[in-house]
């Protein structure tokens, strides 16, 4: 097979490579479960299938919503010294949970209109015992949730918002989905990022042994394994990205068709 492109300096796999706290200790670990058990394939899948409609956006919103609501409330509750200085230091800049409730407000729907799913619960109690035990041994499991949903929102995520816009528009207006947007500190990814690999490996320093620290990226793969869930949850995978990637292209296509006669509009009120 002939070798992949090289990557530029800003794009993820640019920042993953050049980084230099992720070449060494906790960092590194996690980074490892990339390969180990991330299912880029089903991410990618249930993402698209996401914008299938309305309604389904709303629902997907919705899981997310839920999902962070638990990790922020864990995080925001921990005392553990592997994850209190982390949360403290970039708790600001990655809680994500107003958000979402907002850009579920933006679709009419709210968390009480969409309660967990069976997957999101599973999810959500999954985070919940992870808090529980890093309280009872100050482990950083909660780190390892951390990661996965963060990581993959700075990694990917922050692209995804104008997709989402042309494919659902115009339920889905300027401005919005807010839960992509990271203001100045996604603006500064690549930096932002090497900040957090090196508060990982302080949180990995903190731990008490390699176990404690193996434990951390064993909740990441627990992690991986409750996303793939949420992520499938409502079947109709394939067909439902079909239909989101055909909304996405027509949504470009009205976009560009707009184009012209915005600049016209324009030029005549000048």
């Amino acid at each position: 097979a002939s070798p992949a492109p090289p990557a530029t300096s800003n794009s993820s796999r640019g920042i993953l490579q050049a980084s230099v706290e992720n070449k060494t200790g906790l960092s590194r670990m996690l980074d490892s479960t990339l390969r180990e058990g991330h299912d880029m394939k089903t991410f990618g899948l249930g993402t698209a299938a996401s914008l299938a409609s309305v309604e389904r956006y709303a629902r997907f919103t919705a899981a997310m919503y839920h999902v962070y609501t638990a990790m922020e409330s864990s995080l925001d509750a921990a005392k553990s010294p592997a994850v209190a200085p982390f949360w403290s230091s970039f708790g600001g800049d990655l809680r994500r949970s107003d958000a979402l409730a907002l850009d579920l407000a933006d679709v009419a729907a709210s968390s009480s209109s969409h309660p967990p799913t069976p997957a999101t619960r599973d999810y959500m109690r999954a985070i919940e015992a992870a808090g529980a035990k890093d309280e009872e041994d100050g482990g950083g499991r909660l780190i390892g949730h951390a990661y996965c949903r963060y990581f993959a929102d700075l990694m990917g995520g922050q692209f995804l918002a104008a997709p989402t816009r042309y494919a659902l528009s115009p339920a889905v207006g300027e401005g919005t989905p807010r839960h992509y947007d990271f203001g100045a500190f996604g603006a500064e990814r690549k930096a932002s990022v090497e900040r957090l690999y090196a508060s990982f490996n302080e949180a990995g320093d903190a731990l008490a042994s390699e176990a404690a620290r193996r434990a951390v990226v064993e909740e990441v793969l627990l992690a991986y394994r409750h996303n793939v869930a949420v992520y499938t949850e409502e079947g109709a995978v394939w067909s439902g990205a079909l239909r989101g990637a055909a909304n996405l292209a027509g949504g470009v296509a009205r976009a560009k068709l707009q184009m012209p006669r915005a600049a016209a509009l324009s030029e005549a009120a000048a």
